[in-house]
C-alpha cells in the first residue's frame, strides 16, 4: 500500500465517521456551514467562560469584603470597650 492510498483510506474513514456523527463535509458549502457552527459554539463557550469568571470574581470580592468588614467591626468593638 502506497502512502497516497493510505491517505485516501484514512480520509474516507474519517469522513465516514464524521458523517455518522452528523457532520457532513462532502461539499464546500457543508464545510463552510460546519466552520460557522464551530465558530458559534466557540463564541458561546467564550461568553460563558467570561460570565463565569465575572461571577467568580464577584463572589471572591464579597467574601474578602465581608472578612475586612468583620475585622474593622471587631477592631472598633475592641477599642470602644477599652475606653
Amino acid at each position: 500500500m502506497t502512502e497516497d492510498q493510505l491517505i485516501e483510506v484514512v480520509r474516507h474513514a474519517v469522513r465516514a465517521e464524521l458523517n455518522m456523527a452528523g457532520l457532513r463535509i462532502d461539499a464546500p458549502a457543508d464545510v463552510d456551514e460546519a466552520r460557522a457552527d464551530f465558530a458559534f459554539v466557540r463564541r458561546v463557550r467564550q461568553a460563558f467562560n467570561g460570565a463565569a469568571a465575572k461571577v467568580g470574581g464577584a463572589i471572591i470580592l464579597a467574601i474578602v469584603s465581608g472578612i475586612v468588614w468583620l475585622i474593622v467591626i471587631g477592631a472598633q468593638a475592641f477599642l470602644s470597650t477599652k475606653t
